[in-house]
């Protein structure tokens, strides 16, 4: 499985339908995880739901029904269904006759962090609970959504984002002049990369001071950077004052939900922010580095496509760490579970060799003296 496209992510995991003000009483919406389809629904309760999406009757896709009571409405002949997927009413079925036995499969569903997280693999026991972001949802901080559905590979996405190296890309916007890794931690399911980053005079470096309240009279400010890589999710943290997390949703090997909350400590300089410049921050800035993203993305998934044999030297070891580990997390499940090729159709599901047909090339040397294989002391 040399080409990273081929791998999928964990199901026995939570991830996120959608924000919970994207799903208000009475709608329906259609989920799509790793090229299978499910739906959400809110009942006049209030209360989320989470089904197959697909009819028990003729597997008409159930999220352009209708949701009446706690009971989701298939559009083509009425059927009911009950939030765990029992057909609760047959319009047409004869006064005697049984209901059908026949169902559609229900997910748990629980909100948290005002995102509707579902479990496409349900497992006992439940994985713990998804991200809670409610710390930084309080008054002292305030925040700027950025939600896209990007045309490339989960991992790409997540290898990004753990990769503050690949700045380059961003250059006219970069606050920093110097970037260090000063450790590398990683774990069964996560992974962590401390770095040091240094501001000085440039605009995009002073922006990023007056956000962060740090050193407006020195030549430079140094502040500590923090990616982490707790599976499936990510989260970035910049001194005491920018908050990012990051969570995804694969749909197909090429398409990848992503949900961006960044979070400003509300200082009065952030406040101003917020009331005079938001528009310009996040039109000018924000969404256009998403549209580098976007864009690279996309170059990278032909890449790994059409080259997925070819060697690479990857430089940066916490991007090296946050590959292996998704890779492993997907071969784990593959390895106990032994999924039917069709269930999830976006992913492979072999597993490859234990013992490589041919020696791996040496490690690439590592600019930052960090081990690739092991974490470092701090310097």
């Amino acid at each position: 499985m040399s080409n990273v496209c081929d791998v999928g992510v964990d199901p026995r995991r939570w991830y996120p339908a959608c924000r919970s003000a994207e799903l208000p009483s009475r709608a329906t919406r259609e989920v799509v995880f790793l090229g299978r389809s499910f739906m959400v629904y809110r009942d006049t309760e209030g209360t989320a739901h989470c089904l197959d999406n697909a009819c028990a009757h003729r597997r008409v896709a159930l999220h352009e029904g209708e949701v009446s009571g706690c009971r989701v409405v298939c559009p083509y002949h009425g059927w009911e269904y009950d939030p765990d997927g029992t057909v609760a009413r047959v319009p047409t079925l004869e006064p005697g006759r049984p209901l059908p036995r026949l169902g559609v499969r229900g997910f748990p569903v629980v909100e948290r962090g005002g995102f509707v997280w579902f479990l496409p693999e349900p497992v006992t026991p439940m994985p713990p609970e998804p991200p809670d972001t409610t710390e930084w949802d309080a008054d002292a901080w305030f925040s700027f959504r950025q939600d896209r559905v990007f045309p490339n590979h989960y991992g790409i996405g997540l290898v990004n984002g753990m990769d503050y190296t690949h700045f380059h890309l961003h250059r006219k916007y970069q606050p920093w002049s110097d970037l260090v890794l000063d450790e590398l931690v990683t774990g069964p399911d996560s992974v962590l990369g401390r770095y040091r980053i240094t501001s000085g005079r440039g605009r995009s470096e002073r922006v990023l001071r007056l956000l962060l309240g740090s050193g407006r009279t020195a030549a430079t400010v140094t502040n500590p950077l923090e990616v982490h890589y707790d599976y499936p999710h990510h989260h970035a943290h910049l001194g005491d004052g920018l908050v990012v997390w990051v969570f995804f949703r694969p749909e197909a090997r090429d398409r990848v939900a992503v949900y961006i909350t960044l979070y400003l400590k509300a200082r009065p300089a952030t406040r101003r922010l917020r009331q005079l410049f938001e528009p310009f921050f996040r039109k000018l800035v924000l969404a256009r580095i998403q549209e580098q993203d976007a864009w690279i993305g996309e170059l990278e998934q032909v890449a790994w496509e059409t080259r997925p044999d070819e060697p690479r030297s990857e430089l940066n070891p916490v991007a090296s760490a946050a590959e292996r580990l998704l890779r492993s997390r997907w071969r784990d499940y593959v390895t106990e579970v032994s999924p039917p090729a069709d269930r999830w159709p976006a992913a492979l599901l072999d597993v490859p060799p234990a013992t490589p047909s041919r020696a791996p090339a040496p490690a690439p040397a590592d600019p930052y003296g960090t081990s690739m294989t092991s974490a470092p002391a701090a310097s």
